[in-house]
């Protein structure tokens, strides 16, 4: 048994030496498990000091709380750095984020504790724990899936396909419970359970393990659907300021529309669609819609007409710029004959939409081959305090304080985007990195269900940070979750083609100028996870809460 302090209140609490020691071994593992360094088997093992905590004799006092909070905080913030880069305020929020998502670390210590007090067994506890923090925090202040554990899984096939039953909570919980058998096994090795329990929780283990591979052995055999149509990814390293200037903004374009000329011309096969980062279409001149009930902004000062006239010609630009483009693609191209036609854009933009009050998007514009701007998509989840500020829009008045560049409306639904014969659900961002979001997106009631996801994202902000990579993890665990091939066009990465198997086909480098040529097939099966979401997950994640509040008994497991 480990040596244990008195309480002067009464009662053991765990040594702060041990708390300290164990956090700091599981943060460790964790963050070795993912980007940059990738060794996946870690993950494996990375929970075991964190479980090892949880079965020892006595309490967690005060200091040894602000102990696991101040180790996680540490590790978010290695994980995380990448967020400091897009502008000298992140500092603090990411210093904020970081120290609001190591309580959920502390709150899985928490809820394994209370679960076991309750006389469930660790092989249910630690997993239900587990994915009632990871479940809580994809919900609460906007939901942030990044860095689930399922994610270290994200390169290796056999153990995502199940994502298309529970999304990455179900990878997740498998790596937990092999967790749980090892350090069931380590117990047992130093004497401290028998052998009974041992052989029990490695059975569990292999149950799960052996279930998951069958049943990706099954998904990965399935045939592949017919081909789609033939996507062109841009990808450039451009340098972007939280304010940039409009002539900052047309270099930028300037720069995309030159490398997708070029890139379409010198393709050996024809492109049906050319696809441009977040934001990087729109060249310092936002596309512009008038609704039924517009008003003029009082800044205008012009009749109503007037300003009508002003948003056409806007948007007469925009498509005239769209139009030159596309004949430029289509001369001097190999032999001249491989691309009759112009391609579609699926373009990054800005969109305004101007009603009773002006209202902001981050957009994506559907461009047909024709020149013409066929619909836009705004984007329908924000990043909190980076696009919007929380409660400020309620407040008479506040608006004013409002930061430049901030204050974007939320798009009311998917978007739907013909290429072809391929129908497009266009993506932005964040939205990828919280698969709730993405899931929906797929199975919305009322729309077609789409072949391919296409995300625009600008990770320019993050510089060459692994943060990009835990974005493209996330990208490939969706990608299981909705049985639907991703493409990400991305500004300094990850730009790449994800098949709906979770596996890379092509990608960039980060920081690469240079495209991806991308041609999907086709999965018409909806997934169980996109129909229904995590809704089983929420069940449980209730029943544990409930648990961990009913009244039990003082803990006193010595199984550490």
């Amino acid at each position: 048994m480990l040596e244990t302090k008195m309480d002067p209140n009464g009662g053991d609490v765990i040594p702060h030496r041990q708390v300290a020691l164990h956090c700091a071994a599981s943060v460790v593992l964790l963050w070795m498990a993912g980007p940059p360094t990738q060794w996946w088997p870690l993950a494996l093992v990375a929970i075991v000091p964190w479980l090892k905590l949880i079965l020892m004799t006595g309490r967690l006092d005060r200091r040894g709380k602000w102990i696991i909070v101040a180790v996680s905080t540490l590790y978010w913030m290695v994980s995380l750095q990448g967020l400091r880069h897009a502008h000298p305020a992140i500092y603090v929020g990411w210093f904020a984020l970081s120290a609001y998502l190591a309580v959920y670390h502390l709150l899985f210590i928490w809820l394994a504790r209370r679960l076991i007090e309750r006389k469930i067994g660790l092989q249910i506890a630690a997993p239900l724990a587990w994915m009632t923090t990871e479940l809580v925090r994809n919900y609460l202040l906007s939901g942030i899936s990044v860095l689930m554990l399922g994610h270290a899984m994200a390169d290796v096939p056999a153990m995502i396909q199940i994502a298309d039953l529970v999304g990455t909570y179900g990878v997740g919980w498998v790596v937990m419970v092999v967790n749980v058998a090892v350090v069931c096994v380590f117990s047992f090795w130093k004497g401290k359970v028998d052998r009974k329990s041992a052989i029990t929780a490695i059975g569990i283990a292999i149950v799960y393990v052996v279930a998951t591979l069958g049943y990706a052995s099954y998904r990965l055999a399935e045939p592949t659907g017919k081909e789609l149509a033939t996507f062109l990814l841009l990808q450039r390293n451009e340098e972007v300021d939280y304010l940039q200037s409009q002539e900052r903004e047309l270099e930028i374009f300037e720069a995309y529309a030159k490398q997708a000329v070029e890139a379409v011309k010198r393709s050996e096969q024809t492109i049906d669609a050319v696809v441009w980062p977040e934001s990087m279409f729109s060249g310092g001149a936002a596309w512009m819609v008038a609704a039924d009930d517009m008003v003029v902004p009082a800044e205008a000062e012009m009749p109503a007409a007037e300003f009508a006239a002003s948003i056409k010609e806007q948007q007469a630009y925009i498509e005239r710029r769209a139009r030159y483009l596309g004949e430029l693609m289509i001369e001097g191209g190999i032999e001249n004959d491989i691309q009759e036609k112009p391609p579609a854009f699926i373009a990054g933009c800005g969109v305004i939409s101007f009603g009773e009050n002006p209202e902001s998007y981050s957009g994506v514009l559907h461009v047909d081959s024709s020149g013409n701007v066929a619909s836009w998509y705004g984007k329908m989840h924000l990043v909190m305090f980076g696009e919007y500020i929380p409660i400020l829009p309620w407040i008479p008045g506040a608006n004013s304080l409002m930061p430049p560049g901030m204050g974007l409306a939320t798009g009311e639904q998917p978007g739907r985007m013909p290429v072809g014969d391929t129908l497009v659900s266009p993506n932005i961002c964040i939205e990828t990195a919280v698969e709730r979001v993405t899931g929906a997106q797929v199975h919305w009631p009322g729309l077609p269900s789409p072949d391919v996801v296409v995300t625009v994202t600008n990770d320019g902000w993050f510089d060459d940070s692994s943060l990009i990579e835990h974005h493209l993890r996330c990208v490939q665990l969706v990608a299981v979750g909705v049985r639907r091939p991703i493409l990400s066009s991305a500004n300094n990465g990850p730009t790449a083609w994800v098949d709906d198997r979770g596996a890379i086909v092509d990608r960039l480098e980060r920081g690469e100028n240079g495209q991806v040529i991308a041609k999907p097939t086709q999965n018409t099966r909806t997934s169980f996870y996109a129909r229904i979401g995590d809704w089983p997950m929420r069940l449980l994640g209730l029943l544990t809460i409930v648990l961990a509040f009913v009244p039990g008994q003082r803990f006193t497991s010595t199984k550490a």
